[in-house]
């Protein structure tokens, strides 16, 4: 349950910047590393394959350690916590710095998801904690700001250290951001009361681990047709164990995550609406750097400059998206956030290699726009739906479905793009196929961004 005793006393925009900061800080170190994946592909001699364990590792740390936030947080305490996954995020970027080979850079970079897999959760709880609820979309917003526009903004500073610097910055530009949000959270954060003896569900937290690992492993492997049918099994086996989570949890009174509520339709109908809107940033994050590096044969620093527009409009987009939530509902504001992301998805993916990089630039920043209306309205109306002694099982719900659409939304798009691009390479030049598998690719998107239209409609009536 969450705690209502909070002391009044407590800086609650103090609070919001360590969320912030936080946020910020393990978001933009898991972009980063996107732009990043030519270059450690080449200076490791690895295939694409084996090169996404950079970004996988992470993600997988990230979601074992997120099922245990609620068990956390009354055990040991929200500040040790925050603390705690800020220092284990600390070490793992400054080891990172110093890998001595590809199987020691994906230990650090698992352990990097371990720090944050504790903090990404606990940012959203401790919001919600200090926050009336008439006040939770703007502050959401403006947390979402730091959360979810540095993805976008990631690729910028990742091509600028990788041209101008060495490796070793994509790892230190975390410390100090870390050393700051540890302050934050040391001087803004309430301290801790008395720890609340809760049973620890070890047999729930085996199956949901493995059954998380397995499904994250088994799709990653679906890039690589050699491992085609073991990836088919592990997917197999990752699906079984969810499932024996699923009645684990429903047969015990202290669960590890509350999974009934998901039996909430406002709450689950904004999973899938944050999923779509997942599905619509990725493919600007995984598309466009491969249409200006791999197509274009441009430097990663063009595709960070072309996305940075839109990292400013959604930033902008989720704090106004966040006030008119608080005062007129999500219907408005989510309905015409999906609106312009469909349609802008739609443009962008009949104009590729029809305009020029700098139109395509202003597209995308309205497509930004677009999500950032979706992102925190959805998060913050779908948490605002549940009963309070429930919301910190909805924040790991809600981060774990955001890191399995990740790494979903990588894989299949890549396979979908060098399955078009393939076939198109057969009676067109390398830049045409390219050029051609990226807008079969954007429409693709653009159809299943349109299927949540209805659910937008039908929301209606239950927000």
């Amino acid at each position: 349950m969450i705690d209502n005793k909070i002391n009044k006393q407590v800086n609650k925009w103090g609070v919001l910047l360590s969320t912030v900061l936080s946020g910020f800080m393990v978001i933009l170190n898991n972009s980063l590393m996107n732009v990043s994946l030519p270059f450690f592909m080449d200076m490791y001699q690895i295939t694409a394959v084996e090169g996404q364990w950079i970004i996988t590792a992470f993600s997988l740390g990230m979601v074992i350690v997120m099922t245990l936030s609620n068990y956390l947080r009354k055990r040991v305490g929200r500040k040790k916590i925050f603390l705690l996954g800020t220092f284990i995020f600390l070490l793992g970027s400054f080891f990172g710095s110093l890998a001595w080979d590809f199987a020691s850079l994906i230990i650090f970079r698992f352990i990097q998801g371990l720090g944050g897999g504790l903090v990404m959760p606990l940012s959203m709880i401790l919001i919600f904690e200090h926050f009336p609820k008439n006040e939770r979309g703007l502050a959401l917003g403006i947390w979402g700001v730091g959360a979810t526009g540095a993805p976008t903004i990631g690729p910028t500073i990742g091509g600028i250290l990788l041209e101008f610097f060495t490796w070793e910055m994509l790892f230190y530009i975390n410390i100090p951001t870390a050393l700051v949000a540890a302050l934050a959270g040391i001087f803004f954060l309430q301290k801790d009361e008395k720890s609340i003896k809760v049973h620890f569900d070890w047999i729930g937290f085996i199956y949901i681990s493995l059954g998380l690992a397995f499904l994250m492993i088994g799709i990653n492997f679906l890039q690589n047709q050699l491992y085609a049918i073991s990836a088919y099994t592990i997917i197999t086996l990752g699906v079984a164990a969810l499932l024996l989570f699923i009645w684990q949890e429903l047969r015990i009174d202290q669960p590890l995550l509350n999974i009934r509520i998901l039996n909430n339709f406002v709450f689950s109908g904004s999973l899938v609406l944050i999923s779509f809107n997942i599905l619509a940033m990725f493919s600007i994050l995984l598309l466009i750097p491969i249409l200006i590096q791999d197509i274009y044969g441009l430097p990663p620093l063009y595709a960070g400059f072309i996305l940075f527009p839109q990292a400013l409009a959604m930033g902008l987009s989720m704090t106004i998206g966040g006030k008119i939530l608080d005062k007129k509902g999500p219907y408005i504001v989510i309905l015409l956030g999906v609106l312009i992301t469909t349609v802008l998805t739609f443009v962008i993916g009949f104009s590729i290699g029809e305009i020029s990089l700098g139109f395509l630039a202003t597209l995308l920043a309205l497509q930004g726009i677009g999500n950032g209306m979706i992102n925190t309205p959805a998060s913050t109306s779908g948490l605002n739906a549940l009963n309070e002694e429930y919301v910190s099982s909805g924040s790991a719900f809600n981060n774990l479905s955001r890191q399995l659409m990740k790494v979903i939304c990588v894989v299949f798009l890549s396979i979908f793009f060098e399955y078009r691009r393939a076939l198109h390479l057969d009676s067109n030049g390398w830049i045409e196929a390219g050029e051609r598998a990226i807008q079969e690719s954007y429409l693709f998107v653009a159809f299943f961004i349109a299927t949540s239209i209805p659910l937008v409609l039908y929301l209606r009536k239950k927000w």
